[in-house]
């Protein structure tokens, strides 16, 4: 009887989580960023170095997870003495935190191709749930042999609950847009 029911437990538990591992294709992804200064224009940045996993289950075509590494480091607005402002201990503190991570919890599908994703975003040493929008597009074979999505995300999150806290609201505002565009390969 036990071993009936731990092979029943087992199967419960595998049933509908099977999913491939694709792989952020980072010539083919973008992280970008847009915050309003002195409350008349928006400064635009980006992340040039990242990498992640995306977890999807082919036979039932759904979402299933994500995670995803940015080295703060490679934070860049286009103006090299703002980036290393950025850099310092007034905001990013990339010394001392060398990585901004996320690792999704939980996986709600809420359309076709659109979920939402919980999970743990980690900034400045400090764990914060966030809930990301996706939208995905795929799997499509490319011409290369490799199985192809494609994933975009938009979120505004307020800064000063992540930790960056420098700046008044009047020279940086709160709230920072976040744009996530990628494609992943199996």
């Amino acid at each position: 009887m036990k071993l009936l029911l731990s092979m029943m437990t087992a199967a419960a538990l595998t049933i509908g989580t099977h999913a491939e591992k694709f792989t952020i294709d980072t010539g083919h992804a973008e992280i970008g960023f847009s915050v309003k200064h002195m409350m008349v224009s928006n400064t635009k940045g980006k992340f040039n170095t990242f990498e992640g996993t995306v977890d999807f289950d082919m036979e039932s075509k759904t979402l299933k997870g994500m995670e995803g590494s940015i080295v703060a480091a490679s934070i860049d607005t286009n103006n090299e003495k703002r980036d290393a402002h950025l850099k310092n201990s007034d905001f990013f503190d990339v010394e001392k935190y060398p990585a901004i991570t996320f690792i999704s919890t939980e996986v709600k599908k809420t359309g076709d191709s659109s979920y939402e994703v919980k999970g743990v975003l980690n900034i400045l040493g400090k764990d914060h749930t966030v809930v990301l929008p996706v939208t995905v597009a795929g799997p499509i074979e490319d011409p290369y042999g490799k199985t192809r999505l494609g994933l975009e995300s938009e979120i505004e999150l307020n800064r000063r609950d992540l930790g960056l806290i420098s700046s008044p609201a009047a020279v940086i505002a709160d709230e920072v847009t976040v744009s996530i565009e990628m494609e992943a390969t199996l």
